[in-house]
């Protein structure tokens, strides 16, 4: 399918922040709009019979746009059937990691947050990190080292746990939520970004590293619902950005093309067990 055949979505990546601070019970970072997504709210409330909850994991894999997720059916069942909820965004402009990152977790628009390329400045401006620390909720960054997640929001009063592999990741954060010591562990994954520019967003290898983000996240999931029983708790599958083929035949993104911006998260909300 062309371009031109795909239209963009609508809701803007701004509003995941101020939502996401709102059902974890803290204030929106600074430059957040004051629109929220509605139906995440709603499912909180839904499913937990109140507007927060206890615990929240956000799981970033790294490019992984919503032309490929619909795709893809049969690699990405596993994460559709766990889900509650799918939100659909337009993401930021230019399409590229610590842009579209930077505005995930602040809520700020490029403008605002002044990034307009690939660049991993230290950014010192508002996030979901700052609140979450300032309410005294005890926080897990666990990334792939040398990312942009983790040198945008470095220097925060959260605990970073940097590694070199996905692999490592995944068995970190599954690792934290068994420990019960953390309310918000952020998780950062990039294999299919990675291969994709190697190869192509399609390839064998490409698809292959997607399979394994999915596994991450059934394992996550899993590891929520068995040490979070007592706990309401609340997970987000929430890319970045989309991809798509350059002429050159690799894989890359930073074009204002739907296949670039337009881009799904998936949410699912575990309430605890009645005992």
């Amino acid at each position: 399918m062309k371009s031109s055949e795909v239209e963009f979505f609508t809701t803007p990546l701004t509003r995941f922040a101020p939502t996401i601070a709102d059902i974890s019970g803290v204030g929106a970072p600074e430059f957040s709009p004051s629109e929220r997504v509605e139906e995440v709210k709603k499912l909180v409330l839904d499913k937990t019979g109140k507007s927060t909850v206890d615990k929240v994991v956000i799981y970033n894999p790294d490019a992984l746009g919503a032309w490929f997720v619909d795709k893809y059916t049969e690699t990405f069942r596993p994460l559709k059937e766990l889900s509650d909820l799918r939100v659909d965004y337009l993401t930021m402009y230019p399409p590229k990691t610590p842009v579209c990152f930077g505005t995930m977790f602040t809520g700020a628009t490029p403008e605002q947050h002044g990034i307009h390329a690939y660049v991993k400045p230290h950014l010192k401006i508002d996030s979901l990190f700052d609140r979450w620390a300032e309410a005294g909720k005890k926080t897990a960054m666990v990334s792939v080292a040398g990312q942009s997640i983790p040198l945008l929001f470095q220097g925060r009063n959260i605990d970073y746990f940097l590694y070199k592999s996905d692999g490592a990741v995944i068995d970190k954060t599954v690792e934290l939520i068994h420990s019960g010591e953390y309310d918000v562990i952020e998780a950062y994954v990039m294999e299919y970004d990675t291969v994709m520019h190697m190869t192509h967003p399609k390839s064998v290898f490409a698809k292959s590293a997607a399979r394994r983000h999915v596994r991450g996240f059934e394992r996550i999931y899993n590891a929520m619902k068995s040490a979070y029983a007592d706990s309401d708790s609340f997970l987000a599958f929430a890319p970045d950005h989309g991809v798509h083929r350059e002429w050159y035949l690799l894989g890359n993104h930073g074009k204002n093309i739907p296949e670039d911006m337009n881009l799904s998260h998936f949410y699912t909300v575990l309430p605890k067990e009645k005992g």
